[in-house]
């Protein structure tokens, strides 16, 4: 296998880098041009390109020999609708059109999608199922089902499997962090609903699913949820985390007016060049009831399961931000993660 990788340098996509080099594959990482300022020195395996000049990465070198690639970059938070198309659809597309151009033998694409694109479940014994019509309730969400969409326009000339994770945690992940820290506070703040319920899975777990697509011939244009069976409230999981630190949990529930206060406010943020703590995009996040999806399929056809526990998976990710000193450290308003 010679694979290039999108997002090889984030959280997910670091995961997955370390796999395939600990089983000998030649991975040639793919990153934006702007990326390179700051980067230190160049690696000979580390290609930059400027993802909106759909021709030079047609005609990247990067691609050459090239058996898989992994699409996981993209962007999870942005000012607007506009920035996340930017960054996570055009991008899409472009990749899907440099392998179709490889001719009779185009390399296989695995596009990390996400539960976002689907949207939230309509009842606590529905979980979304990759049959049911997508209805994602954000722009990330959005822009996802767009990069889905791209991809499916080169279906017929690329073989690609699409995987949707539920929400990923895991060591180095900064999402779950805010969580983490706010679980750990002299007195928890929920910003969602205290029993909104979420399919969660570790990002080991997300690395094994990609992986299992990428060998398997029945994965060719199919859609697969990736999550643990059993999905976790926020209770739940401020639980779990004080546990694994030895605490005792004190927890408030923020009232749902200060939610959409914040939402109203956020715009004004973004017009000042920031992402705001608080914002439409994660407002609508902290709504629906459940964030739920059954991973059954991945199951069935990929030989998948989630083989990290949430206890383990929890404890695990708490002392891996202990000793990197992420924790303890300044407590930030938790409960709108983007499933990814």
């Amino acid at each position: 296998m010679v694979a290039v990788v999108t997002g090889g340098t984030g959280f997910i996509g670091g995961h997955l880098v370390e796999v395939l080099r600990s089983r000998g594959v030649e991975v040639r990482l793919l990153r934006r041009a702007e990326s390179r300022r700051g980067a230190g020195m160049d690696d000979a395996s580390t290609h930059f390109v400027d993802f909106a000049d759909a021709e030079a990465l047609t005609h990247s070198p990067v691609w050459r020999g090239v058996t898989h690639c992994f699409h996981l970059g993209a962007a999870t938070r942005a000012r607007s609708a506009a920035e996340f198309e930017r960054h996570n659809v055009a991008p899409t597309r472009h990749i899907a059109r440099a392998l179709a151009a490889r001719g009779d033998t185009p390399p296989r694409l695995v596009y990390l999608s996400s539960l976002a694109a689907s949207g939230p479940a309509p009842a606590a014994d529905s979980p979304r199922r990759e049959t049911d019509e997508p209805a994602p309730v954000e722009a990330y969400g959005a822009s996802k089902l767009a990069g889905e969409r791209a991809v499916a326009e080169f279906a017929d000339r690329v073989p690609v499997t699409v995987i949707r994770p539920a929400a990923v945690y895991g060591p180095r992940d900064r999402d779950f962090l805010e969580a983490f820290r706010q679980a750990l506070a002299p007195i928890a703040v929920y910003a969602a609903p205290a029993e909104q319920r979420l399919s969660i899975v570790h990002v080991r777990d997300v690395v094994g699913a990609v992986l299992a697509a990428a060998d398997s011939p029945a994965a060719v244009g199919r859609t697969y949820f990736v999550a643990a069976e059993r999905s976790v409230s926020w209770r739940e999981l401020y639980g779990a985390v004080a546990a694994a630190a030895g605490r005792s949990l004190r927890a408030v529930q923020l009232p749902a007016w200060t939610l959409a206060a914040g939402a109203a406010l956020g715009p004004l943020f973004a017009r000042r060049g920031t992402v705001p703590l608080v914002s439409p995009h994660k407002v609508a996040l902290a709504r629906p009831r459940w964030w739920t999806c059954d991973a059954s399929r991945a199951r069935a056809e990929l030989g998948w399961h989630a083989a990290v526990s949430f206890d383990d998976g929890v404890r695990e990710t708490y002392a891996w931000y202990r000793d990197a000193g992420w924790l303890p450290a300044h407590s930030g308003v938790a409960g709108s993660i983007a499933p990814r």
